[in-house]
């Protein structure tokens, strides 16, 4: 098997955490995981572990400008997003559905107890929530830059309070009037 970064036959059989079987590149560290044995080793996994907060940060050290070709069916790996505000990519084949992990990837997920939830990043739920958390936090820096974040912080109280108060339109209202008290 050809290793997608190193282009050599240098993916060796290996185990990973949990005993998750792969394949290692000996030259740049990078990990192949083949979908099916993915899918047998969750089967066999009893346990649902909760995600944990890692003490690293996400910081892949080993970054390409090349396609990467899947090592198994030789289809283009497509680049998933996985956390939100943050350059981490995970590289999938859409063909076979095998992931590659570039070097330290396959270690930040398995650190916070991520490994055994794959294939959850590759869904349109996740993607999609991605999407929204990151627009979210990109409006919320404009917003803090047009107001300043003091203002900010005051509106977004105001805010609260308006939300679920039972006079919600005629508060709006009365805000909105340029003359609340003239008829």
């Amino acid at each position: 098997m050809k290793c997608p970064i190193c282009k050599t036959d240098s993916l060796e059989i290996s185990v990973l955490k949990d005993d998750v079987p792969a394949r290692t590149c000996s030259t740049c560290g990078g990990i192949w995981i083949s979908s099916n044995v993915y899918l047998a080793w969750l089967h066999t996994r009893k346990v649902d572990a909760a995600e944990l907060p890692g003490s690293s940060s996400f910081d892949p050290k080993w970054e390409t400008k090349e396609l990467k070709l899947c090592p198994d069916c030789g289809h283009i790996l497509a680049r998933y997003k996985i956390f939100p505000n943050v350059d981490y990519y995970l590289d999938r084949c859409k063909n076979c559905n095998g992931i590659w992990f570039d070097k330290h990837e396959w270690d930040a997920l398995a650190e916070r107890d991520l490994h055994d939830n794959l294939n959850d990043f590759f869904t349109h739920p996740w993607q999609d929530r991605l999407h929204r958390q990151e627009t979210s936090t990109h409006m919320e820096a404009i917003y803090i830059s047009k107001f300043g974040a003091a203002d900010y912080e005051h509106i977004q109280q105001v805010r609260e309070w308006l939300k679920d108060h039972p006079q919600r339109g005629m508060l709006l209202a009365f805000l909105q009037a340029d003359d609340p008290y003239k008829i």
